[in-house]
């Protein structure tokens, strides 16, 4: 049997440690993440090995060479072009004439290969994939298989509403030659992306092995700094090099430990390294080959390469070092900072938490470094926050950071593309506008700037003006903090999708910025009619005449001067007097205000012009579900929709609605994209909360209805609704269980897991993408069975949480 280990990565995520290093060559104790692939092909008897090179190819075929020091014979196939994973295995198809095994170059693992082998074997297998469960599965390929381990569903990189499992993708798989029929040469094609959904399609042997052992992918630097950990813990069977002098403590050959050095295992040193008298070595720290460290310095789980002085009296505290790097007296590096290698760093210089230092850069003595060199540090481990970027005004979203925002979206784009930029009326979200402006006019992006306005407003101009995308920057109320929030909107005015996200995303972790000629920097243009654009179209869908004569009467409490700058104009213009209360006013006094003034509808605002609440002139407020009822009405009687979007949790009975006004719902993920894709444009009353106000006002004019009559024909909704506590780092486990114990039962994954009752009905389980809960959504025709099955499930989540 034959192996090919794919060794092209560029390791973009552990920079600045892959800046001239190629992934697999990252050492791990002392020896290339690599060459524990090789040993682990070699114990199972694997010695004819491809090896796929694309990044720095010479440095790994310099050190393997033909192979024959590693008791192994290596074949190097080299991509002149990326061609995704399984295009590169393609690339080496004169070499796989028999049954192969593919494993990564860069992941650590000690799986039992031969298990895997024979489970190829007894089970058939075109394909069979390597599965192991991990805490948090958004970074990679979730798997779920049936009884007999076939794989029916994978998805590549989730989100939380959408994962289904905790089992995933090891990247390590056994492949039959024929799978080469479904490759093609010189194609770039990716296994998870491409091939794997073809082959499930196609109904062929595509199986699950769920391997036990250790494996992680070296990924990120957190990963890495992991795995050292791992093998100092002994989690990882392979043996740990160096002898052992004390417990918790190996060392290489002529390594030198004065007396009155202090060392608390577990510990590596490397070949020829010397610890000086009063130094201090704590645990998981590891120190590679031929390094000094001076007297009186300390180390605290910290990662030292190579060829490092770590000069006296300085603190290392969880920090990773490469190779030939120079740390002067007198010098701290605080947690997850990382020094490129070659870097000469001065006397009693500060480098704070998470900065990264590029190779070969000279720190002055006496500098405090809070910024990584060349940009950015990183302020969080996701850059996105349920769609957005958002933080603490001026304490975590800042003109730099947002300005570094702007380069790594300006590099996700093509030079001399137009964008459409704007905020609210806020002063500081104009300040973060401008700064962000600037650093797309850098990456050669021109602007077109709509402030102020809503969010709303925005997405249709984008929609309407057909720009390339669109930024809109907003304040948002969290209490006594203020939050700026930063949205992105595609060419069609709907939300960025995942993976552009991410795009940016890695952009911005990785520093991978585009900066364009001086003379070819982007420019702005300012718009100001785009308000009366706006507010044509909505009128233009209702019969505005009917809501003047009715000259309908309101209390409104908006949450930001902006919406009342536009409403004031559009209330006017419909010939509806208003009542504006405080924004700090109750639900229960906009009520009885309601009640006094004698208004026929009350409405509350949020902060986005997105969502609004509902008065009734009886003072009583509308439920969600008679909101979302009163939405498809409007939607497919009053405003001529013919198929209209609703959540997954939508409730039954709006198809007997929809039904009867001759339209149909579809149900899809709970996320403005989704819904709004669906209709193809942003005018929806679903996140519009001044068109859905307008088109309300429209249905009751038309039928000379109050809404508290309105309201009365809409359907009785049975619908239970109920939230779950959940560690975010067993979500992943939990839904695997979950996927488990509904197997046998009609399900849909759309969004979470959608469980039909044989009896009519459904439970919904769905995870939040952002904070440490379940939702559960229960409906049947009797209330009680449903509120006893959302009891259930809220059991089931607790219980498999402590599993």
């Amino acid at each position: 049997m034959k192996a090919v280990i794919m060794a092209g990565g560029k390791g973009t995520r552990l920079r600045p440690l892959t800046c001239n290093l190629p992934k697999p060559m990252v050492p791990i104790l002392e020896k290339p993440v690599m060459e524990y692939t090789i040993e682990l092909l070699k114990n199972y008897g694997i010695t004819q090995i491809a090896v796929t090179v694309q990044y720095l190819p010479e440095q790994i075929k310099g050190y393997f060479g033909d192979g024959s020091r590693f008791g192994v014979e290596l074949h190097y196939f080299e991509e002149t072009t990326p061609l995704g994973t399984a295009g590169s295995i393609k690339n080496a198809e004169s070499f796989l004439d028999e049954r192969f095994m593919v494993i990564s170059g860069d992941a650590m693992t000690d799986f039992n290969l031969q298990s895997g082998i024979d489970f190829h074997e007894t089970k058939k297998a075109l394909v069979t994939i390597f599965m192991k469960q991990v805490e948090n599965p958004l970074e990679y390929g979730v798997i779920m298989t049936d009884r007999e381990d076939r794989i029916i569903r994978f998805l590549e990189k989730p989100s939380w509403n959408e994962v289904f499992s905790d089992t995933v993708n090891t990247g390590i798989y056994v492949l039959e030659p024929e799978i080469f029929r479904y490759l093609e040469k010189d194609v770039p094609t990716d296994f998870s992306k491409d091939l794997f959904p073809i082959l499930m399609k196609d109904r062929k042997p595509l199986y699950g092995f769920s391997a036990e052992g250790y494996w992680s992918d070296i990924g990120n630097l957190e990963q890495y700094r992991k795995s050292h950990e791992d093998f100092l813990d002994g989690l990882i069977n392979f043996p740990l090099p160096g002898k052992e002098i004390m417990p918790g403590l190996r060392v290489g050959e002529n390594v030198t430990i004065e007396q009155q050095a202090t060392i608390k295992t577990p510990v590596y040193i490397g070949d020829g390294t010397t610890v000086r008298q009063n130094a201090m070595l704590y645990p998981y720290t590891v120190v590679g080959a031929h390094n000094e460290i001076a007297q009186g310095s300390s180390l605290k789980r910290s990662i030292l390469w190579n060829d490092v002085y770590v000069g006296a009296d300085s603190e290392l505290r969880g920090t990773t070092v490469a190779s030939g790097t120079f740390i002067n007296e007198g010098t701290r590096l605080f947690e997850h900072s990382v020094i490129g290698n070659q870097v000469q760093i001065g006397k009693k210089v500060t480098i704070k938490p998470e900065v990264k230092v590029w190779p070969k850069k000279g720190i002055l003595d006496d500098s405090v470094i809070q910024t990584s060199l060349i940009w950015g540090k990183k302020a969080s481990r996701s850059l996105f926050s349920n769609h957005a970027v958002k933080g603490l005004a001026n304490v975590e979203v800042t003109p730099d950071f947002a300005a570094k925002v702007a380069s790594a979206y300006g590099a996700c784009i093509m030079q001399g593309k137009k964008i459409g930029i704007a905020s609210d009326y806020h002063s500081f979200s104009k300040l973060i506008l401008q700064s962000f402006e600037q650093g797309l006019h850098s990456a050669g992006i021109h602007t077109i700037d709509l402030s102020p306005t809503l969010s709303p407003i925005f997405r249709y101009a984008v929609e309407k003006e057909n720009w390339d995308g669109g930024v809109f920057i907003r304040m948002g109320d969290t209490g006594n903090r203020k939050k700026i929030v930063i949205e992105f909107y595609d060419q069609d005015g709907f939300p960025v999708d995942t993976d552009f996200e991410r795009k940016i995303e890695n952009a911005f972790w990785q520093e991978d910025y585009r900066r364009a000629p001086f003379d070819r920097i982007g420019t702005t243009v300012k718009i100001s009619d785009h308000n009366d654009d706006y507010l044509n179209a909505i009128l233009g869908k209702i019969n505005q005449n009917a809501i003047m004569e009715s000259g309908f009467k309101l209390v409104l409490n908006s949450q930001f001067d902006d919406q009342n700058v536009i409403l004031t104009k559009l209330l006017k213009q419909l010939n509806c007097s208003y009542v504006s209360v405080p924004t700090n006013t109750t639900f229960e006094q906009m009520a009885n205000i309601v009640k006094a003034t004698e208004a026929q509808i009350g409405v509350w605002m949020d902060e986005k012009g997105e969502q609004m609440k509902l008065l009734t002139g009886d003072g009583d407020w509308l439920s969600d579900d008679q909101l979302l009822s009163l939405y498809v009405l409007i939607s497919l009687r009053e405003l001529n929709i013919k198929e209209y979007a609703i959540p997954v949790y939508g409730s039954s009975e709006l198809d007997e609605l929809a039904t009867t006004l001759d339209g149909k719902l579809l149900r899809t993920k709970a996320d403005a994209r989704s819904i709004m894709k669906v209709g193809g444009t942003v005018l929806n009353v679903q996140f519009d909360a001044i068109f859905a106000l307008v088109a309300v006002l429209n249905r009751m004019a038309n039928r000379h209805e109050p809404l508290s009559v309105l309201i009365k024909n809409l359907p009785d909704i049975k619908l239970i609704r109920d939230q779950v506590q959940c560690p975010t780092m067993v979500k992943g486990k939990v839904m695997r269980k979950l996927m488990e114990e509904t197997r046998d039962q009609i399900t849909d994954l759309v969004d979470g897991i959608k469980v039909y009752h044989p009896n009519g009905g459904w439970t919904l389980i769905l995870p939040d993408t952002v904070d440490p809960t379940f939702t559960i959504y229960s409906q049947a025709p009797d209330l009680e069975f449903a509120r006893q099955t959302s009891e259930s499930f809220k059991n089931k989540i607790k219980t498999y949480q402590q599993l």
